[in-house]
C-alpha cells in the first residue's frame, strides 16, 4: 500500500482532503474552459481525465458510507487504470490516435446493438444515431485504422518506476473486480445485522480512501503536464499540498490551494498557452 494502515488519518480528515481536491478540480476545469477556443485534443482528454478522477474519488467516499469497501477497491482500480492510460498517452503522444480509436470502438459497439435482431426497435434513443458525418468518419477510420493499443497496467507502472502501483494497487484491487468465492460475505452481515459479525478489517480498509486521493492527485499532475497549457507553479503546489496532507493531516498543507482560490476569485489565469517550440 502507499500509506500503511498504521499511519492513517481519520475518515473525517480524508473527507476534508477530497473536498479540497474537488475544489481544486473545479478551478482547473474552468481554467481549461478559459482556453477552449485554442483547445486541442490532448487538452480535451486531459481535462476529462481530471474530471473523471474527481467523480471516481467522490464515488469511493459515497460507497464507503454504505459501507461497500469492496466496491471502493473496484473504483480504486479504475482510477489506477486511468493513471496508466494517461501516462502512456502522454509519453507516446498518442492523444489523437486514442480519440480516433475510441470513436471507432464506440461506433462499432452501437452498430452491433442495432444489428441484433433480438434488440430490433428496442435501442432507439438509447444510443447515438449514425449521422452522415459519423458514418463518414467511421469509414475513414476503417480504411486507416488508428494505431493505438491499450497499455498493459504492469508495463505502464514499470515505465513510471512505480511497480508498487501495480502490485499493491491495481493487482490487489483486481480481487474485488472479478468474482471470488467470498464475494458478498461482508455485505451479508451488513445487510442482516446478524451477530457475531466477523472482523473484516475496516480500520485497515481506510487505506483505500487515502490511496485513492493520492492517485487522483497523480492523475491531475499527469494531466496538467500532458496539456498544451503552461500551468502556474502554485497550481502544482496545491496538488502537492493535498498529497502532503494525506501524510500529515496539517491544514497548513492547503495554503497553496488557498492561494489558487484567491487567484481564481480575482479571475487571474492559472495557466497560459505554451509558446511554440
Amino acid at each position: 500500500m502507499f500509506n500503511s494502515p498504521d499511519r492513517l488519518l481519520s475518515v473525517e480528515q480524508y473527507t476534508k482532503a477530497v473536498d479540497a481536491l474537488h475544489a481544486l478540480t473545479g478551478m482547473l476545469l474552468l481554467e481549461f474552459a478559459r482556453h477552449s477556443e485554442t483547445e486541442v485534443i490532448r487538452d480535451q482528454i486531459a481535462r476529462n481525465f481530471i474530471a473523471r478522477s474527481d467523480v471516481l474519488v467522490r464515488g469511493i467516499f459515497k460507497l464507503w458510507d454504505i459501507p461497500d469497501y469492496s466496491a471502493c477497491w473496484t473504483l480504486h482500480r479504475t482510477l489506477l487504470d486511468r493513471l496508466f492510460h494517461l501516462h502512456d498517452l502522454n509519453k507516446k503522444n498518442q492523444f489523437d490516435a486514442f480519440k480516433d480509436w475510441s470513436f471507432k470502438m464506440q461506433y462499432e459497439a452501437a452498430e452491433h446493438l442495432r444489428s441484433d435482431p433480438a434488440l430490433k426497435g428496442q435501442v432507439n434513443g438509447l444510443i447515438e444515431e449514425p449521422t452522415p458525418e459519423r458514418k463518414a468518419r467511421y469509414h475513414r477510420l476503417v480504411k486507416n485504422p488508428p494505431s493505438w493499443r491499450r497499455p498493459k497496467a504492469a508495463d505502464a507502472a514499470r515505465d513510471m518506476d512505480l511497480t508498487f502501483l501495480y502490485r499493491f494497487g491495481y493487482d490487489h484491487a483486481s480481487r474485488y473486480v472479478h468474482p471470488m468465492a467470498d464475494d458478498g460475505q461482508e455485505d451479508f452481515y451488513n445487510i442482516t445485522g446478524l451477530k457475531p459479525r466477523p472482523d473484516f478489517g475496516e480500520s485497515a480498509a481506510k487505506v483505500v480512501l487515502s490511496n485513492s486521493i493520492l492517485i487522483a492527485t497523480m492523475i491531475d499532475q499527469e494531466a496538467l503536464n500532458a496539456s498544451s497549457l503552461l500551468w502556474m507553479a502554485v497550481v502544482y503546489d496545491a496538488i502537492g499540498g493535498v498529497r502532503n496532507f494525506l501524510g500529515s493531516g496539517a491544514p497548513a498543507d492547503h495554503i497553496a490551494l488557498a492561494k489558487v482560490g484567491g487567484m481564481f476569485k480575482e479571475d487571474r489565469p492559472l495557466a497560459k498557452r505554451r509558446e511554440p517550440a
